[in-house]
């Protein structure tokens, strides 16, 4: 994932499926709390927008997911077949 649309600052991290979710919602919590703090004007609501990247490995009948985040680390998880 070091390409050129890779926006995190540090190596990818794999995670495992397991603590995917938790680890997803703490930052989107934290790019949500980042953005209310930036923010000039009061709002109802705070919108956050992720990209995921899914890719089929075939090799080893897996899909890896992949989200990435403006400071921390691109999270990886793994889902077999």
């Amino acid at each position: 994932m070091n390409d050129k649309n890779t926006i995190g600052v540090e190596p990818p991290q794999e995670v495992s499926f397991d603590n995917w979710g938790k680890r997803l919602m703490e930052n989107i919590l934290l790019a949500a709390a980042e953005a209310v703090s930036e923010r000039k004007e009061v709002s109802d609501s705070i919108e956050v927008t992720l990209t995921f990247r899914l890719t089929p490995i075939v090799a080893k009948d897996q899909l890896e997911v992949s989200v990435e985040f403006e400071r921390d680390p691109t999270l990886i998880t793994y889902l077999p077949r």
